[in-house]
């Protein structure tokens, strides 16, 4: 059965006249906090409130369901004309019922103007607030803030999986690549032991060759920056043909595609087409009885290799992989069935990651519609 209800201005003071705008400009840094539509927007030296306060957003703030325009405040505090001033009649008007309903509300059939939108003292006095007793105010808002710690609780747990999921390619590659405790073993990561228990070195001038051959093909695709994804290298830029041009590189289906310039670093693409690319990349050509593309590729997106590399860099405008002293860097090299079998252990764990975060993104969500649940069952006396 629903509660009955009382308009909004019957059940609380408004304070409005007592708020004090202060330019910013005009302010004095303090410790006290300096509130305006949607929270606090500074700390100053005085105060003008010093007591429990219901602030609603005025104007600035947005007013649909589940959009937060209304929070507590409490202690010393300083409020500018953007926040409504409110002190609920406390003998039958909870801050926290007065705040949780008002959250939950679609406002904007008392918002006016059109270009600056205003929820004035007029429209605000008018909402209609349920009043149940004040004892099942309390029992209700208890068990609203009893289940949203539990969704706080199930969310932390979501965002720490996400954290976690994101981690464990890096994690991987790690283990795989350290040399400070632990000679290069499958069992680094969960596989089967290798026969060959430490694998070898090369460096990367002797197995790598930088090939800078120049296009002499039309109409092929080309690769700029803004077409790699960091991290997964995933291609997210046009194949369609594009007239060559004279400082553009070739490249095809035996290259690794290299970001040379610092900021990008950690693009690494495996092109799957022909074509040509901005200078930015360099086209890698790793010697095949050594290693394989997709080995030079998990290597160079290393974090330990990402480091080592950007220790080169050279050049203050635009700082760029010094490839005389990465040439000199060297790359682990189990036997190249054994590369295979680990980058076919990466790509599993990279797509069990992006699952991962996919569902964990998904839940984020669900969160928020739980927590409107919630709510709006309480407020319809359910």
């Amino acid at each position: 059965m629903p509660y009955p209800t009382k308009k909004l201005g019957e059940v609380v003071d408004i304070l409005d006249s007592l708020r004090k705008p202060v330019t910013r400009r005009d302010r004095l840094p303090g410790p006290y906090p300096y509130y305006g539509a949607t929270g606090v927007q500074d700390y100053v030296a005085n105060f003008i409130f010093d007591e429990d306060l219901v602030l609603v957003g005025e104007d600035g703030a947005r007013w649909n369901a589940g959009d937060n325009s209304a929070y507590k405040i409490s202690g010393k505090s300083w409020v500018n004309n953007h926040a409504h001033v409110l002190r609920p009649h406390r003998d039958i008007l909870l801050d926290d019922w007065l705040v949780y309903f008002l959250n939950i509300s679609d406002l904007s059939g008392y918002i006016t103007g059109t270009t600056v939108k205003k929820l004035n003292q007029a429209k605000l006095r008018l909402i209609q607030i349920p009043l149940p007793p004040i004892g099942e105010q309390r029992k209700i808002v208890e068990k609203i803030e009893k289940l949203f710690a539990k969704i706080d609780q199930a969310s932390l747990l979501r965002a720490e999986s996400l954290t976690a999921s994101a981690a464990l390619l890096p994690s991987a590659l790690h283990q795989i690549f350290t040399t400070q405790q632990h000679p290069y073993k499958l069992e680094n990561v969960g596989m089967s032991q290798t026969k060959q228990k430490v694998w070898e070195e090369k460096f990367f001038g002797e197995i790598v060759e930088i090939d800078t051959t120049r296009n002499t093909k039309k109409e092929l695709s080309f690769v700029g920056m803004e077409d790699i994804k960091a991290h997964s290298g995933n291609f997210v830029g046009s194949r369609e043909p594009r007239e060559v041009r004279s400082t553009t590189f070739h490249f095809d289906t035996h290259h690794v595609l290299y970001g040379k310039l610092r900021p990008y670093l950690n693009k690494v693409f495996l092109p799957d087409f022909e074509g040509h690319c901005t200078t930015e990349f360099l086209p890698l050509l790793p010697k095949r009885e050594f290693l394989t593309r997709e080995w030079l590729a998990v290597w160079l997106r290393c974090e330990d290799t990402v480091n080592d590399i950007m220790a080169t860099t050279t050049g203050t405008r635009m700082p760029r992989a010094n490839m005389n002293k990465v040439k000199k860097l060297k790359i682990p090299l189990p036997p190249v069935a054994e590369q295979k079998k680990i980058v076919e252990y990466l790509d599993s764990l990279s797509a069990k990651a992006r699952a991962l975060q996919s569902l964990q993104q998904e839940t984020k969500n669900d969160f928020s519609a739980l927590r409107q649940s919630v709510l709006s069952q309480a407020f319809n006396g359910q």
